[in-house]
C-alpha cells in the first residue's frame, strides 16, 4: 500500500518529463508519454505515442496501479475506441 501511495504521489513529477517509456504487453508495442502538459491521473486524458503505428493517440486513464516497480495504466484509446493496458517503466530505475 505504501508503495502504491508513493507511486501515485510521484506521478505529478512526470508532468515535467518529456518522455516516459512503456510497453503494451498484449502486443509488445512500445509506447511513450511525450507531452509535458500531460497530467497523469485517473479519468485524465493524456497523449501517448504508439510506436506500433507511429502515431499519437489520446487515451483516458481509468485505472492506475503498481506492477512491481513499474506502473500499470488501463486506458481507453479515444482514437481507436479500444481498451488498452500499458506498463510504464519505474521512474526510479
Amino acid at each position: 500500500m505504501k508503495k502504491l501511495l508513493f507511486i501515485l504521489l510521484s506521478l505529478p513529477l512526470t508532468t515535467a518529463l518529456a518522455w516516459w517509456d512503456g510497453i503494451e504487453p498484449s502486443t509488445g508495442t512500445k509506447v511513450e508519454i511525450t507531452s509535458k502538459r500531460n497530467k497523469i491521473r485517473k479519468n485524465g486524458i493524456i497523449e501517448i505515442f504508439d510506436h506500433g503505428n507511429n502515431a499519437y493517440h489520446e487515451v483516458e486513464i481509468y485505472r492506475i496501479s503498481s506492477q512491481g516497480k513499474d506502473v500499470k495504466f488501463e486506458v481507453y484509446d479515444i482514437d481507436t475506441g479500444e481498451d488498452r493496458t500499458f506498463i510504464m517503466e519505474s521512474l526510479s530505475k
